[in-house]
């Protein structure tokens, strides 16, 4: 009888395991591959969050069914029930946490790139925005935008006071501003940096530098790189120097 109880126990265990194993792949690749896909997750320090929320979930729901379960209790059904009602609650609080702060945009902003977050994002600027397109945040990954600042020299200095001083929102922040990043492309070109700046700033990781060198040599497009500023790293965007044209986002640091 014992052994029956301990066999039930661990096939419970692994059940659930399996079960909590497939759904956790599931909200992690929704995270990593929809809302934060590529750097955009280092870049926004979800990873380390999610994953440690996520090993926890998936763990500890097994690990107290494996400790609840005999057959002969009377309240197994019950407890089985609340173990999955308090797991499910925690995987969602989770996958809540990191889609209301998800990056919906990656905005050229004067001279680099800015990561828009959905939870900086006001609901009364979203009306403002004259395009329906930029009336409502994208809910499947980060669209690449340009945000001009306005020709009107006051309101240019207004929303610059006010983003150095904390006063008012940047203007990756205010949809009314939002264009189509090609909009800006002409403009964009004149600002791409040389690659040979990105070796000053990342001594120590040279081979890194040296394998994006060669990889655009070898099918002869000349690129350039622009800052991307995120949250907890700041990352680099290889442009085609040319066209404007983003063809990756690289982990080389783009400041000193």
């Amino acid at each position: 009888m014992f052994l029956l109880t301990v066999d039930s126990r661990l096939k419970a265990f692994v059940a659930h395991l399996l079960i909590s194993l497939c759904f956790g792949l599931i909200s992690a690749a929704l995270v990593f591959f929809v809302w934060y896909p590529g750097l955009l997750a280092y870049a926004t320090g979800v990873t380390q969050i999610f994953v440690l929320l996520l090993s926890v979930d998936v763990v500890l729901g097994p690990i107290i069914t494996l400790v609840v379960f005999d057959l002969k209790k009377r309240e197994l059904k019950r407890d089985l029930c609340i173990v999955a009602l308090i797991q499910i609650s925690a995987l969602l609080y989770g996958i809540h946490t990191t889609y209301i702060a998800r990056p919906v945009y990656i905005a050229f902003n004067i001279n680099r790139f800015d990561l828009t977050y959905a939870n900086e994002v006001k609901p009364e600027d979203l009306r403002k925005a004259s395009n329906p397109d930029y009336q409502h945040l994208p809910m499947f990954g980060p669209k690449i935008i340009s945000v001009p600042l306005p020709v009107d020299a006051k309101l240019r200095q207004d929303i610059i006071f006010g983003a150095m001083t904390g006063s008012g929102e940047d203007v990756q922040y205010l949809p009314e501003y939002y264009a189509p990043y090609e909009q800006q492309k002409s403009d964009i070109i004149k600002l791409i940096k040389p690659l040979d700046k990105l070796k000053n700033y990342n001594k120590g990781s040279e081979a890194e530098f040296n394998a994006l060198i060669e990889k655009y040599k070898s099918i002869k497009i000349d690129v350039g790189y622009l800052p991307l500023k995120g949250r907890v790293h700041d990352l680099s965007v290889i442009l085609n120097k040319s066209t404007a044209e983003i063809l990756e986002i690289n982990k080389l640091k783009p400041f000193p």
